[in-house]
C-alpha cells in the first residue's frame, strides 16, 4: 500500500512540474493578460507591412544560409584529419555560438574605416547568413553522416553522380530534415532582436523591432502583445507540423568523399575569419587611439554574475526537462515553442512588483533564461532527452521508479549535454545588451557599456571593451564545460 502511495505520489509530482515548466515559460505572456486592462485590436495596415517585411527577410536569410551552409559542408569534406576536421567544424560554428553584439561589431570593423555602413535589409541579412550558414553546415555534416553515409558509399563505388545522388536519393530521404532545418534558420532569422535593433537602422523594421516600438515609442501595450502572440502563432504552428530533430547525436568520423569539393576546402574557415580579424584589427585601432577610457571593471563582474545565474537556472530547467520525460504532449509542446519577442519578456519583467539592483538582477536573469531555454532544448537537449527513450521505458517496465531513472540512467548519459547547453546559456547571457538594456536599469553591464559607445559613434573604444567580454564568456563556458568533463570521467 505504501509502494502505492509512494508511486501515485511520483505521478502527481511530475504533473505538476510539467504544469509548472509550462507556466513558467508563458509567464511573459500572463503578465500582460493581468496588467492590460483594456484591449484594442491593431487595423491591418498598421502591422501588416511590418509583419510581410520580417518574412521576407527570415525567409531570404534562411534560403542564403541554407545555400551557403551546403557549400561549406561540401568544402568541409576536403579535410581527411580528425584534427582538421574538428577544427572546420569550431571555426564554422563560432559566430554563432559568440554573442550577437561580437558578431555586430566584426561587421562594422570591417565596413566602417572604407564606408558608411549599409544599415538595413541588407546587412541585417547578411548577418544573418554570417550567423547561422556555419551552423547549417554542420547540422547537414551530421545528418548526412548519420543517416546517408552507407548509402553514399554505395552510391559512389557504383559511378553515380553527385548531382544524381543528391537529387534522387538525398533530398526525397531527407526532406523532413532539410525542412524542419530551413524552419529553424528561419525562426532564429524571424525572431532576431539584436541584429535588426542595430544594424537596421531607420530602414527597416522588423516584427521584433516593431513591437519594441510599440511598447517604447508609442506606449501601446495591448499592440505589441498582439505582436507578439501573431508571431509566436505563427512560429508554434510551422514548428508544431515539423518537431523533427535535425541535430543527430553520432559524431561524424571521417569525411565523405563523395561530397568532397576539395579546391574548397578553406573556405569553412571564412566565416571564423571574419569574426576575429573584425575584433582585432577594430580593437588594435582602438587601442592605438585612445585606450581603455572608461570604466570596465564593475560591469565585467556584473556581467560575470549575470551568466553564471543564466547558466545555472537552465541547467535546473534542463534537469526538470530530463525528470518530467518522456512526454509526449511535452515534447510536442516544447519542440514547438519559441520563447516571446524580447521586448515583450524584458517589459512583462517590469511590471512584476520589486525595485533595486538586486530585484533587477534577479528579473533580467529569468528574462534571458526565458529566451535562451527553448533555444538551447530544441538545438542541443531535445536530441540528447529523445535518444535514451526507449532504456527509459524498460527500466520502468522492470520497475525502476523515476528518481532512480533520473540519476542512474539519464544523467549519466546526458549531463555533458545539459552542462554544454548551459554553459552556452551562461556566455551569451554575459554577452546581451538587448534584455538587459530594458531590465538592469543602473545595473551597468559590458555589453550595455559598449552599446553605449556604439550609440554615440565610439565604436573603437566599443571593440576594445570586446576582449574582456570575450575572455568572461569563455571562463563561463568553461566553467560549466569543465564541469561537464569532470562529470563525464
Amino acid at each position: 500500500m505504501t509502494g502505492k502511495k509512494f508511486l501515485n505520489a511520483e505521478v502527481a509530482t511530475r504533473a505538476s512540474l510539467r504544469i509548472f515548466l509550462g507556466i513558467f515559460l508563458l509567464a511573459p505572456y500572463l503578465v500582460w493578460l493581468m496588467w492590460i486592462s483594456s484591449w484594442n485590436w491593431p487595423s491591418v495596415q498598421e502591422w501588416w507591412g511590418t509583419l510581410e517585411t520580417a518574412f521576407i527577410q527570415a525567409g531570404l536569410s534562411a534560403v542564403c544560409c541554407m545555400l551557403i551552409g551546403f557549400l561549406f559542408f561540401m568544402a568541409a569534406q576536403g579535410w581527411k584529419s580528425a584534427r582538421m576536421q574538428r577544427a572546420s567544424e569550431i571555426a564554422l560554428l563560432l559566430p554563432n555560438v559568440v554573442p550577437p553584439l561580437f558578431l555586430i561589431l566584426a561587421i562594422l570593423s570591417w565596413v566602417t574605416p572604407w564606408m558608411a555602413f549599409p544599415y538595413g535589409f541588407t546587412a541585417v541579412v547578411f548577418a544573418h547568413v554570417l550567423l547561422n550558414s556555419g551552423l547549417v553546415a554542420v547540422s547537414l555534416n551530421r545528418l548526412f553522416h548519420a543517416k546517408l553515409g552507407g548509402m553514399a558509399e554505395t552510391a559512389w563505388v557504383f559511378g553515380a553522380s553527385r548531382t544524381l545522388f543528391l537529387r534522387k536519393v538525398a533530398l526525397p530521404f531527407l526532406k523532413t530534415d532539410l525542412a524542419c532545418m530551413f524552419l529553424f534558420v528561419f525562426s532564429l532569422s524571424f525572431t532576431s532582436f539584436s541584429i535588426p535593433l542595430v544594424l537596421g537602422g531607420e530602414k527597416l523594421v522588423t516584427l521584433e523591432v516593431a513591437i519594441f516600438d510599440s511598447i517604447r515609442m508609442e506606449g501601446r501595450w495591448d499592440k505589441a502583445v498582439i505582436l507578439a502572440a501573431i508571431q509566436s502563432l505563427i512560429l508554434f504552428l510551422l514548428a508544431w507540423s515539423l518537431p523533427h530533430n535535425f541535430w543527430p547525436k553520432r559524431q561524424a568520423q571521417s569525411s565523405l568523399d563523395y561530397f568532397a569539393l576539395k579546391g574548397f576546402r578553406l573556405l569553412v574557415f571564412i566565416p571564423a575569419f571574419l569574426l576575429v580579424v573584425g575584433w582585432i584589427s577594430g580593437a588594435l585601432l582602438a587601442f592605438r587611439s585612445n585606450g581603455f577610457e572608461v570604466p570596465w571593471v564593475e560591469p565585467l563582474l556584473n556581467s560575470l554574475a549575470l551568466g553564471v545565474s543564466v547558466g545555472i537556472l537552465n541547467f535546473i530547467l534542463f534537469l526538470l526537462t530530463a525528470y518530467v520525460s518522456p512526454h509526449p504532449g511535452l515534447s510536442r509542446f516544447l519542440s514547438g515553442y519559441l520563447a516571446p519577442s524580447p521586448a515583450i519578456v524584458g517589459f512583462a519583467m517590469l511590471l512584476l512588483p520589486g525595485e533595486g539592483e538586486i530585484f533587477n538582477f534577479v528579473k533580467l536573469s529569468v528574462a534571458l533564461t526565458l529566451i535562451l531555454f527553448p533555444l538551447l532544448y530544441r538545438w542541443t537537449v531535445h536530441s540528447a532527452l529523445s535518444s535514451l527513450r526507449d532504456q527509459i521505458l524498460t527500466a520502468r517496465t522492470l520497475g525502476a521508479d523515476w528518481s532512480l531513472i533520473l540519476f542512474d540512467v539519464v544523467w549519466p548519459q546526458v549531463a555533458p549535454q545539459l552542462l554544454r547547453a548551459s554553459g552556452l546559456a551562461a556566455l551569451w547571457a554575459s554577452g546581451d545588451f538587448a534584455i538587459s538594456g530594458i531590465v538592469a536599469g543602473e545595473m551597468h553591464t559590458v555589453p550595455l557599456v559598449m552599446e553605449n559607445l556604439l550609440s554615440n559613434y565610439r565604436i573603437e573604444s566599443a571593440q576594445l571593451l570586446m576582449f574582456p567580454l570575450a575572455l568572461a564568456g569563455l571562463a563561463l563556458y568553461g566553467l560549466f564545460t569543465g564541469a561537464a568533463r569532470y562529470v563525464s570521467r
